[in-house]
Protein backbone atom coordinates (compact mmCIF):
# COMPACT_ATOMS: atom_id res chain seq x y z
CA UNK A 1 0.00 0.00 0.00
CA UNK A 2 1.36 3.41 -0.93
CA UNK A 3 1.31 6.37 1.41
CA UNK A 4 1.86 10.07 1.23
CA UNK A 5 2.82 12.30 4.13
CA UNK A 6 0.79 15.47 4.31
CA UNK A 7 2.44 18.92 4.55
CA UNK A 8 2.85 18.63 8.33
CA UNK A 9 4.50 15.22 8.10
CA UNK A 10 2.13 14.04 10.80
CA UNK A 11 -0.44 12.02 8.92
CA UNK A 12 -0.12 9.18 6.43
CA UNK A 13 -2.67 9.36 3.63
CA UNK A 14 -3.37 6.55 1.15
CA UNK A 15 -4.44 6.67 -2.51
CA UNK A 16 -3.84 9.82 -4.48
CA UNK A 17 -3.15 11.93 -1.44
CA UNK A 18 -5.14 14.70 0.12
CA UNK A 19 -8.67 14.17 -1.13
CA UNK A 20 -11.36 12.43 0.89
CA UNK A 21 -12.49 9.09 -0.55
CA UNK A 22 -15.70 9.48 -2.53
CA UNK A 23 -18.21 6.84 -1.55
CA UNK A 24 -21.20 6.90 -3.85
CA UNK A 25 -23.69 4.32 -5.08
CA UNK A 26 -20.95 2.42 -6.90
CA UNK A 27 -17.18 2.17 -7.26
CA UNK A 28 -17.58 0.85 -10.82
CA UNK A 29 -16.83 3.58 -13.35
CA UNK A 30 -15.99 2.66 -16.94
CA UNK A 31 -13.71 4.29 -19.49
CA UNK A 32 -15.66 5.88 -22.35
CA UNK A 33 -15.78 3.52 -25.33
CA UNK A 34 -14.79 6.35 -27.71
CA UNK A 35 -11.58 6.92 -25.73
CA UNK A 36 -10.70 3.23 -25.86
CA UNK A 37 -11.31 3.08 -29.62
CA UNK A 38 -8.68 5.77 -30.20
CA UNK A 39 -6.01 3.65 -28.48
CA UNK A 40 -6.42 0.42 -30.48
CA UNK A 41 -7.12 -3.11 -29.30
CA UNK A 42 -5.97 -4.58 -26.03
CA UNK A 43 -5.34 -8.20 -25.06
CA UNK A 44 -6.16 -7.89 -21.34
CA UNK A 45 -8.08 -5.66 -18.96
CA UNK A 46 -7.15 -6.75 -15.41
CA UNK A 47 -9.71 -4.36 -13.83
CA UNK A 48 -13.04 -5.27 -15.39
CA UNK A 49 -16.50 -4.65 -13.94
CA UNK A 50 -19.10 -7.42 -14.26
CA UNK A 51 -21.82 -6.43 -16.72
CA UNK A 52 -19.69 -3.99 -18.72
CA UNK A 53 -21.68 -2.81 -21.78
CA UNK A 54 -18.62 -2.70 -24.09
CA UNK A 55 -15.43 -4.72 -24.28
CA UNK A 56 -12.16 -3.15 -23.19
CA UNK A 57 -9.94 -6.08 -24.22
CA UNK A 58 -10.12 -9.61 -25.61
CA UNK A 59 -9.73 -11.00 -22.07
CA UNK A 60 -10.92 -9.37 -18.85
CA UNK A 61 -10.48 -10.24 -15.18
CA UNK A 62 -13.47 -9.62 -12.93
CA UNK A 63 -13.45 -9.48 -9.12
CA UNK A 64 -13.97 -11.47 -6.96
CA UNK A 65 -13.25 -14.51 -9.17
CA UNK A 66 -10.01 -13.03 -10.51
CA UNK A 67 -7.77 -10.48 -8.82
CA UNK A 68 -6.10 -8.56 -11.63
CA UNK A 69 -3.19 -7.62 -9.40
CA UNK A 70 -2.22 -11.23 -8.77
CA UNK A 71 -3.36 -13.05 -11.94
CA UNK A 72 -0.89 -13.40 -14.85
CA UNK A 73 -0.83 -10.60 -17.42
CA UNK A 74 -0.31 -11.13 -21.13
CA UNK A 75 -0.03 -9.03 -24.27
CA UNK A 76 -1.10 -5.41 -24.49
CA UNK A 77 -2.87 -4.37 -21.27
CA UNK A 78 -5.55 -1.71 -20.72
CA UNK A 79 -5.63 -0.64 -17.06
CA UNK A 80 -8.21 1.73 -15.56
CA UNK A 81 -7.66 0.64 -11.95
CA UNK A 82 -9.82 1.20 -8.91
CA UNK A 83 -8.91 4.69 -7.65
CA UNK A 84 -8.49 3.60 -4.05
CA UNK A 85 -5.56 3.31 -1.70
CA UNK A 86 -3.79 0.68 -3.83
CA UNK A 87 -3.50 2.62 -7.11
CA UNK A 88 0.28 2.54 -6.64
CA UNK A 89 0.16 -1.28 -6.73
CA UNK A 90 -1.48 -1.10 -10.17
CA UNK A 91 1.11 1.41 -11.39
CA UNK A 92 3.94 -0.86 -10.22
CA UNK A 93 2.33 -3.85 -11.95
CA UNK A 94 2.09 -1.87 -15.22
CA UNK A 95 5.75 -0.89 -14.85
CA UNK A 96 6.70 -4.55 -14.39
CA UNK A 97 4.63 -5.67 -17.39
CA UNK A 98 5.92 -2.88 -19.69
CA UNK A 99 3.21 -3.28 -22.36
CA UNK A 100 0.04 -1.26 -22.04
CA UNK A 101 -1.77 1.97 -21.30
CA UNK A 102 -3.06 3.05 -17.91
CA UNK A 103 -5.65 5.72 -17.05
CA UNK A 104 -5.37 7.39 -13.64
CA UNK A 105 -6.04 10.74 -12.00
CA UNK A 106 -3.37 13.33 -12.77
CA UNK A 107 -2.42 13.89 -9.13
CA UNK A 108 1.21 14.45 -10.04
CA UNK A 109 2.21 15.69 -6.59
CA UNK A 110 1.37 12.42 -4.84
CA UNK A 111 3.66 9.59 -3.78
CA UNK A 112 2.05 7.33 -6.39
CA UNK A 113 3.17 9.62 -9.19
CA UNK A 114 6.55 10.49 -7.71
CA UNK A 115 7.49 6.91 -6.80
CA UNK A 116 5.43 4.62 -9.06
CA UNK A 117 4.57 6.55 -12.24
CA UNK A 118 7.18 9.12 -13.26
CA UNK A 119 10.22 6.82 -12.98
CA UNK A 120 8.61 4.05 -15.07
CA UNK A 121 6.02 5.33 -17.59
CA UNK A 122 7.54 5.72 -21.05
CA UNK A 123 5.15 8.55 -21.93
CA UNK A 124 2.35 10.55 -20.34
CA UNK A 125 -0.60 12.39 -21.84
CA UNK A 126 -2.16 14.90 -19.45
CA UNK A 127 -5.61 15.13 -21.00
CA UNK A 128 -7.15 18.49 -21.90
CA UNK A 129 -10.52 18.45 -20.13
CA UNK A 130 -11.93 15.87 -17.78
CA UNK A 131 -12.97 12.33 -18.65
CA UNK A 132 -16.66 11.62 -18.12
CA UNK A 133 -16.72 8.03 -16.89
CA UNK A 134 -19.69 5.73 -17.42
CA UNK A 135 -21.75 3.56 -15.13
CA UNK A 136 -21.96 -0.17 -15.79
CA UNK A 137 -25.48 0.49 -17.12
CA UNK A 138 -23.91 2.49 -19.96
CA UNK A 139 -25.13 5.82 -18.55
CA UNK A 140 -22.62 8.67 -18.79
CA UNK A 141 -21.58 10.16 -15.43
CA UNK A 142 -22.54 13.76 -14.73
CA UNK A 143 -19.01 15.16 -14.65
CA UNK A 144 -15.36 14.26 -14.45
CA UNK A 145 -14.23 14.58 -10.85
CA UNK A 146 -10.54 15.29 -11.46
CA UNK A 147 -8.02 15.67 -14.28
CA UNK A 148 -6.85 12.39 -15.80
CA UNK A 149 -3.70 11.14 -17.46
CA UNK A 150 -2.92 8.30 -19.81
CA UNK A 151 0.37 6.50 -19.20
CA UNK A 152 2.13 4.47 -21.89
CA UNK A 153 4.45 1.54 -21.20
CA UNK A 154 6.47 0.26 -24.17
CA UNK A 155 7.17 1.98 -27.50
CA UNK A 156 4.08 0.61 -29.28
CA UNK A 157 1.92 2.22 -26.60
CA UNK A 158 3.89 5.49 -26.70
CA UNK A 159 3.15 5.65 -30.43
CA UNK A 160 -0.52 4.77 -29.91
CA UNK A 161 -0.89 7.49 -27.29
CA UNK A 162 0.89 10.11 -29.40
CA UNK A 163 -1.21 9.29 -32.47
CA UNK A 164 -4.60 8.87 -30.75
CA UNK A 165 -5.73 12.39 -31.66
CA UNK A 166 -6.53 13.37 -28.07
CA UNK A 167 -5.79 16.91 -26.89
CA UNK A 168 -3.42 17.41 -24.01
CA UNK A 169 0.19 17.74 -22.95
CA UNK A 170 2.23 14.78 -24.20
CA UNK A 171 5.71 14.10 -22.90
CA UNK A 172 8.13 11.20 -22.94
CA UNK A 173 9.96 9.58 -20.07
CA UNK A 174 10.19 11.96 -17.12
CA UNK A 175 13.51 12.93 -15.66
CA UNK A 176 13.28 12.81 -11.88
CA UNK A 177 15.10 15.61 -10.08
CA UNK A 178 15.88 15.09 -6.39
CA UNK A 179 16.16 17.98 -4.00
CA UNK A 180 14.03 20.22 -1.80
CA UNK A 181 10.28 19.60 -2.08
CA UNK A 182 8.02 22.57 -2.86
CA UNK A 183 6.18 22.01 0.44
CA UNK A 184 9.38 22.92 2.28
CA UNK A 185 9.49 26.49 0.95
Amino acid sequence: MEHLLDGTNSQIVGGFGFEKPNKGKTDDWLTPFALLQRLGTFDLDPCGCPGMPWPTASATYFLPEHDGLTEPWHGRVWCNPPYGSNVGDWARRMAEHQNGIMLIFARTDTATWQRDVFPFADATLLLDGRVHFYRVSGERGKSGTAPSALLAYGQTNVDALRNAGMAGAFFGKAEILRGIKASQF
